[in-house]
Order: structure tokens, then C-alpha cells, then sequence
């Protein structure tokens, strides 16, 4: 049975590992997306580099969302369970937090998207100009908010990392 467990562990930092480096990718690409964002505000469509960041984005979002789920029973177990809730426990709020976040953040990841694809000089034929200032709006709120997110998210599994991995 030990044995078995030390092969999960084994696996779950693997799983942590992959995760950390898609974080690295992502919060690129985030904040990249928000540059590119505050550009469409300014009248400055880089319609192309934007909808190669919200694809990167999207998919590096779901990526590490999905490894962290992967990695998360062993963390449950052998860092929150066994450390976190006794001796860290603002450490073990703080991931709670940032969870939560993470998982609001998802649809607003999928609305980037489809906004980004939906703006553009070139597709402004048939709408007004509110229409597709509002669309720019909704579209730079949604990248932000989701920039915010990813970099809350890495910070906070630094500092909960810091206190002990997996």
C-alpha cells in the first residue's frame, strides 16, 4: 500500500509540474490578451495577434485547470490534509479562494473567445458604431478580468507552493 501511495505522489508532482508550466504559458498569454485588449479600445485591432492569444489562452486555461484537477486528490490528501488545514490554514483558504476564481474564470475564458472572433475592422459592416464599441468593451472587460484571475491564481500557488508542495 505504501508503495502504492509513493507512486501517486510520484505522479502528482509530475501532474504539478505540467501544471506549473502551463501557468508560466498562460499568464504570458493573459497578459499579452489585456495588452492587445487596451489596444481594441484605442482603435488599434491586431485582430490576428488577438485571436492567436485568446486560442492560447483558452487552451493553456483549460490545460492547467485540467492537470491541477488531475493532481488534486493526492494534494488533498498529502499537503492540505496532512499540513495545510493544521498548520497552514490560511494557506489552505487561500487555495479555496483561488479555485473558486479559477472556476468563475473558465466562461469568461469561452466569452473572450468567441468575442475576439466576432470584433474587428473588418466585421464592423452591418453594425453600428455603439454595437461594436460595446463589443470591444464586453471583449477587453472579459480579457481583463480573466488576466486578473490568472495572475491572482499564480501568485496565490506560489505563495501556498512556498509553504509546502506536493
Amino acid at each position: 500500500m505504501a508503495q502504492r501511495a509513493g507512486a501517486a505522489v510520484t505522479w502528482a508532482r509530475v501532474l504539478v509540474m505540467l501544471h506549473a508550466a502551463a501557468a508560466i504559458v498562460l499568464i504570458g498569454a493573459a497578459t499579452h490578451h489585456a495588452i492587445i485588449a487596451w489596444g481594441y479600445l484605442r482603435g488599434r485591432f491586431k485582430v490576428r495577434l488577438g485571436r492567436i492569444y485568446a486560442a492560447t489562452v483558452a487552451t493553456t486555461y483549460v490545460t492547467t485547470f485540467g492537470l491541477g484537477l488531475l493532481a488534486y486528490p493526492t494534494f488533498r490528501y498529502e499537503v492540505r490534509a496532512l499540513f495545510l488545514d493544521r498548520y497552514e490554514p490560511w494557506a489552505s483558504n487561500l487555495f479555496d479562494t483561488k479555485e473558486n476564481f479559477a472556476a468563475l474564470g473558465l466562461p469568461l475564458v469561452a466569452i473572450a473567445l468567441g468575442l475576439c472572433r466576432a470584433i474587428g475592422p473588418e466585421l464592423a459592416a452591418g453594425r453600428t458604431r455603439e454595437e461594436d464599441r460595446a463589443l470591444i468593451w464586453a471583449y477587453a472587460a472579459c480579457v481583463w478580468l480573466v488576466a486578473a484571475i490568472v495572475w491572482f491564481a499564480v501568485v496565490s500557488g506560489l505563495a501556498i507552493t512556498l509553504t509546502r508542495g506536493v
